[in-house]
């Protein structure tokens, strides 16, 4: 069974670097190896064989398809905090003559591919790793942290900055990333797997000239463009807190000055709609502005909006007190998430704390359509994909009628 094409991930369980971010993945204690002489059903677990030779009546454990576990199990080498785990991979792959270290990188680039497919990213982000097996083993890596939807919110931020010219000028979609930029194990586990995510991407990302990669600051903060924010631990937030509940470690609650996020994924959608769009070349104008009870609040936070109407951004304004008195502030994010669309819409909702409108939602669409006719013509017509969706949003809690049909239109 051991031939030279073979690429053999036969390595028992490492310590992990000691962090409290370590993304685990499922870990396989078989032996498997890639080679010709085996396809995708071939399983192979000789670490559960008895000494008689014979195997065992039933499996002890579901083996996945043999060569998705060697090239996982390889990738946890390439990224080890164990320099001998790393060295005796690069002594295999150095081992192998040229036809088998070819096929072996095939094999990871459709690993690669798969995964890709598999989080929903082929529209917005590839992988270069330049021919290199060892590279793409690391892209392999950081693919399979975490359950999948911290990547995919990243897709979907991704796709809104390629709409707000955040990325760089001649970045056409699917967006390039080499893989020699990857971090090593040991940087990468020292962040929330969201916030490690972004740091990948987050450099090559811009706002008026100004660079919007991931930086620690002082005090333990970290910083991207000129706004500094914390990670809130969950045992920071009050008891009954409605951020506790569904707290996530890899995408945790954000503090930001007086306003704090359900996850780092919404405030980076926070700040892109807040601050971020009004890149260069970019037309992102208010077209409804409406007033509307509080009774029907429903909207500002309470309850839950279906990704295929769209997706909430949850954020809070205390004062920068947790045990405050908070005031529930939501984007919907209507279009520009999803592959293809090339017009990104929101309804943004706040409260009212000047004057005679104290106690009343605000309710503002905003959207980067351009107008196909003048104000004299009805939304639908001006605005043929935001409005739509939209009203379909607002149908929903029942305030179709008051924002679209007689919100003031202001653009």
């Amino acid at each position: 069974m051991a031939t030279a094409s073979c690429l053999v991930a036969a390595c028992r369980s490492q310590a992990r670097p000691a962090s409290p971010y370590c993304h685990e993945s499922p870990r396989f204690v078989t032996i498997a190896a890639i080679s010709p002489s085996f396809d995708d059903h071939s399983l192979v677990a000789m670490s559960s064989r008895p000494a008689n030779g014979r195997p065992p009546t039933a499996p002890l454990v579901a083996v996945p398809p043999l060569r998705s576990a060697a090239i996982s199990k390889a990738a946890d080498m390439a990224m080890s905090a164990d320099p001998n785990r790393r060295a005796a991979l690069h002594l295999q792959i150095n081992g192998s003559n040229a036809g088998e270290v070819a096929e072996i990188l095939m094999l990871v680039e459709q690993h690669i591919d798969k995964a890709i497919s598999r989080l929903g990213l082929a529209d917005v982000l590839a992988f270069d790793i330049g021919g290199d097996v060892g590279a793409g083993l690391k892209v392999v890596y950081v693919l399979e942290r975490g359950s999948g939807e911290e990547w995919r919110a990243m897709g979907r931020f991704l796709r809104m900055a390629f709409i707000y010219r955040l990325t760089p000028a001649n970045a056409t979609r699917p967006l390039q990333l080499s893989a020699d930029s990857l971090p090593t194990a040991a940087a990468f586990h020292q962040l929330p797997l969201a916030m490690a995510i972004y740091k990948i991407i987050g450099h090559l990302l811009t706002h008026h000239t100004h660079s919007l990669a991931l930086q620690h600051a002082d005090n333990g903060a970290y910083r991207i463009g000129n706004e500094s924010f914390r990670v809130v631990p969950l045992d920071e937030l009050p008891s009954g807190h409605r951020y506790a509940e569904g707290y996530k470690r890899t995408d945790p609650v954000i503090r930001w000055g007086a306003l704090f996020s359900r996850s780092f994924s919404a405030y980076l959608m926070a700040r892109l709609l807040s601050w971020w769009s009004g890149g260069e070349g970019v037309s992102h104008r208010k077209v409804v502005h409406q007033l509307i009870d509080r009774r029907y609040d429903r909207l500002r936070g309470t309850d839950a909006i279906t990704e295929d109407q769209g997706i909430a951004v949850d954020y809070r304004c205390d004062g920068g007190h947790l045990n405050a008195g908070a005031t529930d502030r939501r984007y919907v994010i209507v279009s520009g998430f999803r592959p293809g669309e090339t017009v990104a819409a929101h309804l943004q909702v706040s409260v009212s704390t000047t004057g005679l409108w104290i106690g009343y939602d605000i309710i503002m669409l905003r959207t980067t359509e351009a107008p196909g006719a003048d104000r004299s013509h009805p939304l639908a017509h001006r605005f043929p994909i935001s409005e739509p969706l939209c009203r379909r949003v607002l149908r929903r809690f029942g305030l179709e009628s008051d924002v679209i049909d007689r919100g003031r239109v202001v653009g």
